[in-house]
């Protein structure tokens, strides 16, 4: 289901309208989410700090934001490319990403693919396995992803059926924003990262301005994090950003539909493989998504997308 925040407009000048107005962006738009914290401010910074030190349950002397680009081990191998990957001050690392809206693919290997790429990039040669790193892979979902739990947060981690824990090295953090709604009523006792889940889900909702108020005042990093989103909510060329990623999403939603609706008829037609290039074309004309995202949307390889492109 499409994502209900997202309005109608019929232009993207109409669209930046918003801005003029004064309202902020969507912080589960990946572009905003990075740029909340990334910017270099004191108040990115900060709430970058905060979010990390709720998310991992520790505490943190310093963050430094490194390349996104895992290394390539061999040939054909599968790359990754973070989205905001973060170095603690005792080298541990840690991917922290947000997904705006269920692609329908499988989150959970690719989540264990990701925190295992992380380990085998930060181990070093000759180092001993108790110098291993402990890696955290951090995914903000704007959708659910576990239906059998109501739980925001989730945490995972190699454990047998009893509970006991392996190593506490490979971590994987899923946040379901959706989930957060029954939390509103206990901000005082949510733990901090519940609490940030309600920031990032209603920050750009004016009818729970009062909730975000009491957040901010209760905690000096959704503080700094709201003064970081009304900063960058200034910027034009992130307003055309979330333009292009609602406008995207509409589309996604609207092929998915219409897939459901003519599925058979143009499987039978044209194959299951033509079916996907004709969608990867379409997104390439409409220029509504990166090579990577037109990839896993449709499951085509990127190269072939590429090829693809060059031929438009």
């Amino acid at each position: 289901m499409m994502n209900k925040n997202i309005n109608i407009y019929n232009s993207q000048d109409e669209y930046l309208a918003q801005m003029k107005s004064g309202a902020l962006l969507n912080p589960r738009i990946d572009s905003t989410f990075k740029a909340l914290f990334t910017q270099p401010t004191a108040e990115s910074r900060n709430a970058l700090h905060s979010f990390l030190e709720a998310a991992t349950e520790r505490k943190i002397k310093s963050v430094e934001l490194t390349a996104n680009e895992a290394p390539i081990a061999f040939e054909k191998q599968r790359g990754v490319s973070y989205d905001i990957l973060c170095i603690f001050d005792d080298g541990q690392p840690a991917n922290l990403e947000m997904m705006a809206f269920n692609q329908f693919y499988d989150y959970g290997k690719r989540a264990e693919y990701q925190v295992a790429r992380l380990e085998t990039t930060y181990l070093k040669k000759g180092d001993t396995w108790e110098k291993a790193p402990k890696v955290y892979q951090i995914t903000v979902l704007d959708f659910v992803f576990d239906k059998s739990s109501n739980d925001a947060v989730s945490r995972y981690a190699m454990r047998t059926d009893d509970n006991r824990e392996l190593s506490n090295t490979l971590n994987i953090i899923f946040i379901e924003l959706p989930k957060v709604t029954k939390l509103e009523n206990s901000i005082e006792k949510n733990t901090a990262l519940e609490n940030w889940a309600i920031f990032l889900k209603e920050a750009d909702n004016p009818k729970k301005a009062k909730v975000i108020e009491k957040l901010t005042e209760q905690e000096a990093g959704l503080m700094n994090a709201k003064q970081s989103l009304s900063s960058i909510s200034a910027n034009q060329d992130l307003w055309v950003e979330q333009f292009r990623q609602e406008m995207f999403e509409r589309d996604i939603r609207s092929g998915l539909s219409a897939a459901e609706n003519i599925g058979l008829e143009r499987g039978l037609k044209k194959g299951r493989t033509e079916a996907k290039l004709d969608d990867a074309r379409n997104m390439l004309l409409k220029n509504v998504g990166s090579i990577e995202q037109i990839a896993e949307v449709t499951g085509l390889p990127e190269e072939k997308i590429k090829e693809l492109a060059e031929e438009i």
